[in-house]
């Protein structure tokens, strides 16, 4: 993909950092990238383009609107991912005026004001980086929950890990028994107002009790009176207890030599990577020493950058800040900390997070909301003496419905196509259509591949993956019926046939446990995969019974794509992990079969239930 990153600010921000770290995965992954804004200071491999993306007067936002125009023509971008309020109202416009997909990421709270309620300027495919956020969007702005995913931070945290192995530097601090504290953050805006406090209120506290060192890491722009905060209290001692030290490029380097960080956003897992001791105080509020216990629930306001603005306790921080350089974390803590951050955090999770949002925006502005997925079971040559659950049709029925799709103009495609499509390799036939068979009868060869050859079409076939049981033992209402071989199943993959997973056994996955849960899911895609010699990415849940935990842990084991029954958005690309389907019959008739091939055919289905 042709990717090109929005952003309006005048020195190093989280923003900036999250988009670095994203744009070098990205590039990695073989996409190519551009960055247009006010300034990129991070380095990057990305082409930048310098435009005054934060200068907010309309004449300048309408020429900044033709200018991503301009970008968006010539280099044939693909998706536009905006990082700020000024960044997305651009970048919306120029891409309703190009029909270029368009993510916005939030990165925190929004002003309540007239025109932020009435219009939202961030698009149908918004990521908040905490849950604090969402709740902030909705609640306040009126937004769509649908609309709106949580993905937290993108950081390259092996990066971290590789400063903390790397070597043991020296202590900033001539004294063994003095501690350094660092404060990491920009010293504008609401961070500002926190090494304020910290300054003139929490420090103070802290002095005859403790012998420690002061610094501040970052901002390339320092307001006039912190200089001067800073003079004052360093004038009461010999040496100096504060340094202002500004933006450094290698950041870790001077975290590394720390006994205590203070920071909020992506500054508290970096650190905790580096396995060092956090208090979380950003933007809005106070949040505390960071433990095991505690690491779920900070996450929630990106460690004290987006949640409600509380007032802080400067007593309670001074109290927190001597206690946790006492009885800093056990190594043991320590661990576990730098374990929840790389799950969380690092950036291989996040980017695979984002693609997702970034394949829905594309299918959204180039593709079909109602590309028709049929499900089938079987395909017998005679009706079987005793079904209870019409999961059949003739040989002759299929035959004839194969027959419609291609006088009608259809074009079968699986799963794999339609993701080579929205990764921007590949494009879509003119009336695409997908048709899937579950738990993978044998007939599904005998019967179903000869007639999709006569016809050049392929399916898509969710196989269950237990290898000792080849028939439908799960099914006792059912005469029994046999399962295909492996070398059936082989022979079909090699044959332009996607396999997908129907779980091991075919249980109703949300009433089992999660771990039987997990099991079935995470097992059934490894069997088949060592099967054939290949990914897979797609999954059926077994009855059409999910659950959002059940597909919480179909996203976790690695599928992209996921059918249900008659569950489901109306659109195809509104939820990749719930598509839903709609079942042919053995008492489907022609004029049904049309019926269900039908655009508002789902639509239609839900008005008249």
């Amino acid at each position: 993909m042709n990717i090109l990153h929005v952003l309006s600010q005048f020195e190093v921000t989280g923003a900036e950092a999250y988009a670095a770290s994203l744009i070098d995965a990205q590039m990695a992954d073989g996409n190519s990238a551009m960055v247009a804004s006010d300034t990129f200071t991070l380095p990057t491999q990305a082409t930048y383009i310098s435009l005054p993306i934060g200068n907010r007067s309309y004449s300048r936002r309408i020429r900044n609107v033709a200018a991503l125009v301009r970008l968006i023509r010539q280099h044939s971008i693909d998706i536009v991912h905006a990082h700020s309020r000024a960044a997305s109202w651009v970048s919306l416009f120029a891409t309703q005026l190009t029909s270029t997909p368009f993510v916005s990421t939030v990165h925190g709270r929004q002003h309540i004001h007239t025109s932020s309620k009435a219009f939202s300027i961030y698009g149908k495919d918004i990521i908040a980086v905490s849950s604090a956020l969402k709740e902030h969007l909705i609640q306040d702005l009126g937004f769509n929950p649908a609309d709106i995913v949580v993905i937290p931070n993108c950081i390259p945290l092996d990066r971290w890990q590789a400063e903390r192995t790397s070597a043991t530097p020296p202590r900033a601090s001539a004294l063994a028994d003095e501690s350094l504290v660092l404060f990491v953050g920009r010293l504008t805006g609401p961070k500002g107002d926190v090494v304020r406090l910290l300054i003139t209120t929490v420090l103070p506290l802290l002095i005859g009790q403790r012998k420690f060192k002061f610094q501040s890491i970052g901002g390339m722009i320092t307001p006039d009176d912190i200089p001067q905060l800073v003079s004052k209290l360093n004038a009461q001692f010999e040496n100096p207890v504060i340094e202002l030290c500004g933006f450094q490029q290698d950041i870790a380097h001077h975290m590394v030599r720390a006994d205590l960080i203070i920071g909020s956003g992506r500054v508290v897992p970096e650190s905790l990577v580096l396995r060092k001791p956090v208090i979380a105080f950003g933007e809005s509020n106070y949040v505390g020493p960071i433990t095991p216990a505690s690491f779920e629930d900070a996450t929630k306001t990106n460690f004290g950058d987006t949640g409600l603005s509380v007032p802080s306790d400067p007593k309670r921080i001074a109290e927190d800040m001597l206690q946790i350089l006492k009885h800093p974390p056990t190594e043991n803590e320590r661990e576990a900390l730098a374990r929840l951050s790389f799950e969380r955090y690092d950036v291989k999770t996040v980017v695979a997070k984002i693609q997702r949002i970034y394949e829905r925006a594309f299918a959204r502005a180039h593709s079909s909301g109602s590309i028709p997925v049929l499900m089938y079971h079987r395909v017998l040559e005679n009706p079987p003496a005793d079904s209870s659950h019409g999961i059949w049709v003739s040989a002759k029925q299929f035959a004839y419905q194969l027959a419609s799709l291609q006088r009608r103009g259809f074009e079968t495609i699986t799963f794999r196509d339609y993701d080579r499509f929205v990764r921007g390799e590949a494009r879509l036939p003119r009336r695409p259509i997908i048709l899937t068979f579950d738990d993978g009868y044998v007939d599904n060869y005998t019967m179903v591949f000869p007639l999709l050859r006569n016809f050049g079409f392929r399916a898509v076939i969710f196989a269950v993956a237990d290898k000792d049981r080849r028939t439908n033992f799960w099914d006792q209402d059912e005469q029994p019926a046999p399962l295909m071989s492996v070398s059936q199943l082989q022979e079909l993959h090699r044959s332009g046939i996607e396999i997908g997973s129907h779980t091991v056994t075919h249980p109703r996955l949300p009433v089992i446990s999660a771990e039987e849960a997990h099991r079935e899911v995470r097992h059934s895609k490894d069997s088949l995969e060592q099967l054939l010699g290949s990914s897979v990415l797609s999954f059926a849940y077994p009855y059409g019974a999910l659950s959002q935990t059940v597909k919480n842990l179909v996203d976790e084991a690695g599928y992209k794509y996921a059918v249900a029954a008659d569950s489901g958005p109306i659109n195809f690309y509104e939820d990749f992990l719930e598509i839903r389907r709609t079942q042919v019959f053995p008492w489907t008739n022609k004029i049904g079969f049309w019926k269900k091939t039908l655009p508002i055919y789902n639509r239609y289905k839900n008005i008249k239930s």
